[in-house]
């Protein structure tokens, strides 16, 4: 539990300051970046989250 909260707040946070990097900045490629980069992290988020809860479970 305590993974997916830590998890949650640390990506959020760093969807606000990369979106907000992404609005000031307003090139699109950066966007395109950003978004993947923040794609990628909320499905480690989800992956790490799932595996915590299937080795706790064994």
């Amino acid at each position: 539990m305590a993974n997916l909260i830590s998890g949650s707040i640390a990506v959020l946070l760093m969807i606000w300051f990369v979106g907000g990097l992404a609005v000031s900045i307003g090139s699109v490629p950066f966007f395109i970046i950003a978004v993947a980069v923040l794609g990628m992290t909320v499905a480690d988020l989800v992956e790490s989250v799932i595996n915590s809860r299937n080795n706790t479970r064994d």
